[in-house]
């Protein structure tokens, strides 16, 4: 499941309010990234329908980008043709896919939380809103994945809407894409990308009983019920299907410990 997959770093595209590494990534085949005429009759022929948002400012076209609202908040849609790909990175893990594509040969379009909210690009309703109107694009536009930036995950396009759409109707939140689960050689599974939603990454003790397969389970358990409670600062200990598990917040705020209680 873990991968690095290399892709190619081009130049930033200069829109206003940009919020790199808390964006969604759509990534097309060369001459099929849209441009803003595209997204502009998009947009129109879905008022009131699939995407429910509407463009708030439109620059030149050759400047490649638009400026979104959805539910009340604003998002920059960047690297729209004729102007260059939006800029892109490594991918850490795919999901997805019958068969991963080559960054190298993809261009981006960029969706990210504009300037007026971007101070609040780790609150839920905002990523929701943001998931919501990227899996709207990616069902309507030929997109050939999508990239969860801040977890440096990469997903086949319809796994990615699936896992969203599920989210939204009070599912459990997509661990599998939405963070990055790694793993130690010591059988432990760390997080990447948890902390935008919580203020902290995780880190789950392997156990030597335990098969790969269930210690992923329950590390997509812990991180669907550290998104749900959110930040908290004291130690408790709490019931799983693995038996007692003792949750420790390091004092730096930056990570918290999941340990088993034998």
């Amino acid at each position: 499941m873990e991968q690095t997959l290399s892709c190619p770093v081009m130049p930033d595209q200069e829109a206003p309010s940009a919020v790199p590494g808390n964006g969604i990534s759509l990534y097309f085949r060369p001459g099929t990234r849209p441009s803003t005429d595209v997204i502009s009759a998009l947009m129109e022929a879905m008022a009131d329908a699939d995407i429910m948002a509407r463009i708030t400012h439109r620059p030149p076209p050759q400047e490649g980008w638009l400026e979104l609202i959805a539910s009340g908040l604003t998002f920059d849609l960047t690297g729209l043709t004729p102007a260059k790909s939006a800029i892109s990175g490594d991918i850490l893990q795919y999901h997805g896919f019958d068969e991963t594509p080559s960054c190298e040969e993809l261009e981006v379009v960029e969706l990210s939380p504009g300037g007026h909210i971007a101070g609040g690009s780790g609150l839920l309703p905002v990523n929701r809103t943001m998931a919501g109107l990227a899996t709207s694009l990616s069902l309507k536009l030929p997109v050939a994945a999508i990239g969860w930036r801040s977890a440096q995950t990469l997903m086949e396009p319809r796994y990615f809407a699936r896992i969203i759409v599920n989210w939204l109707a009070g599912g459990a939140f997509p661990a599998l894409g939405l963070t990055a689960l790694l793993r130690s050689d010591d059988g432990s599974i760390s997080t990447k990308g948890l902390s935008r939603f919580v203020g902290r990454e995780m880190q789950l003790e392997g156990a030597v009983e335990e098969t790969p397969s269930d210690t992923l389970k329950l590390a997509i358990r812990m991180v669907d019920y550290l998104v749900r409670q959110g930040a908290f600062a004291e130690s408790r200990v709490i019931d799983s299907p693995r038996g007692k598990l003792l949750l420790e917040p390091s004092q730096g705020g930056k990570q918290v410990w999941v340990w088993r209680q034998h």
